[in-house]
């Protein structure tokens, strides 16, 4: 295996810790609530507590990153995943338990940042750049099908602390992985290292801001549909663990959708064709899920889900990279994270509200399916703009 790949395997790991852990508070809801006397609302806020602090801390961890270094900014941001994680375990009430979820929050949004930063600049100008980035993104989905097949059993065999000491464990391994294996990559053009000076152009700065906005919405989706799945399972008399554990094949199967999506777009003729495609198709599977009755349960129609609404993601993640140049990557991925986590934080409390407002288990997916159409509108002003100034570029 290529240093490359070494690398990525252990940046895969860490972002695989950070989708265990956001998905922790969804996979637990029914136990959270019942414990906690919890409303929709209430459970869709811790979960989205742990993005919130992203439209912020990315923008200070892609300013860290220029500074610090990129491997120091990622295992701060693993140690402080683990403090809150713990923290979040002690927590006898729901404010402590919310503010250890924003610690949390803060190192994951700082990882993040660096993940893709990291890997971008191990695989730069490399026509494995769509696939790595496939690989890499496929560890988010990985990390919630994991945390949904695996917490709800575990907090009713061995009790709801069991459960939530799980996530803290795992970022705490990855921690060490990252700090075994990580060296710097080879100058290739990549800004590694403590970078200083310089901003995005403005050209620059709508698209990061137009490519972050699209990976938001699509993100939101994801959630929305693994987060609110089960709830209209549960309307169909499936119980809690059998409808957790049937969502939970959404994941997996993006898990291999994610990846295989980054290979055909690397072979692909219009590398944006598979991605769009996959956005018409999973809007309109989201519209018709609540309307096949006790069939959503199936396992043929969650596998279908996931491998759906997976590829886009892969050719989203290279985004960014196409969008800055390399010595401003690190601001770059700042500011595109932070459109991400700003979105990504707010959306689940929205989703929640729309859910309880509506007495409708349906509200949330149907939302869902209409922001897919607004990510393929995004799309088509990206690449408008892009084209836009490389003609700019090419008359100059």
């Amino acid at each position: 295996m290529s240093d490359a790949w070494k690398i990525l395997a252990a940046l895969t790991l860490a972002r695989l810790c950070m989708g265990f852990q956001f998905q922790a508070i969804p996979a637990l809801a029914a136990s959270l609530g019942s414990a906690g006397d919890l409303s929709f609302a209430a459970l869709g806020t811790l979960t989205g507590a742990y993005l919130l602090p992203g439209v912020a801390a990315a923008l200070g961890g892609g300013w860290l990153g220029q500074r610090l270094g990129d491997i120091r900014t990622a295992l701060w941001g693993l140690a402080l995943m683990t403090a809150g994680g713990l923290g979040g375990w002690l927590a006898e009430s729901y404010p402590v338990a919310l503010s250890w979820r924003l610690l949390a929050g803060v190192g994951a949004v700082g990882l993040n940042v660096m993940l893709t930063k990291m890997a971008g600049d191990w695989f730069q100008d490399r026509d494995d750049l769509p696939t790595a980035m496939g690989v890499l993104t496929s560890s988010w989905p990985a990390g919630i099908a994991v945390a949904m097949l695996v917490l709800p059993p575990l907090a009713t065999s061995a009790g709801l602390g069991a459960a939530l000491l799980v996530p803290p464990i795992l970022c705490a391994a990855s921690l060490a992985m990252l700090a075994g294996v990580w060296r710097a990559p080879p100058q290739h053009g990549a800004a590694t290292g403590r970078q200083t000076g310089g901003w995005l152009s403005r050209g620059e700065l709508v698209l990061v801001v137009t490519a972050g906005s699209i990976w938001g919405l699509y993100n939101v989706t994801l959630i929305a549909m693994i987060a609110w799945t089960p709830g209209l399972l549960a309307a169909r008399g499936i119980d809690p663990v059998t409808a957790a554990a049937s969502v939970s094949l959404i994941g997996w199967a993006a898990i291999f959708s994610v990846a295989a999506g980054g290979w055909l777009a690397a072979r692909a003729r219009w590398r944006d064709l598979p991605a769009l495609a996959c956005f018409v198709l999973s809007a309109v599977a989201l519209l018709a899920l609540p309307g096949i009755g006790a069939l959503a349960a199936a396992p043929w129609a969650m596998l279908g889900l996931g491998l759906l609404i997976g590829p886009p993601a892969a050719v989203i993640m290279t985004l960014p990279v196409e969008a800055a140049r390399p010595r401003l990557r690190a601001l770059a991925m700042g500011v595109y994270l932070a459109v991400y986590y700003g979105m990504m934080g707010v959306a689940p409390a929205l989703m929640g509200a729309l859910r309880d407002a509506t007495g409708s288990a349906a509200a949330p997916l149907y939302a869902a399916a209409a922001l897919l159409g607004v990510c393929l509108a995004l799309w088509a002003a990206f690449r408008g703009l892009q084209r836009r100034r490389a003609e700019a570029a090419t008359v100059a």
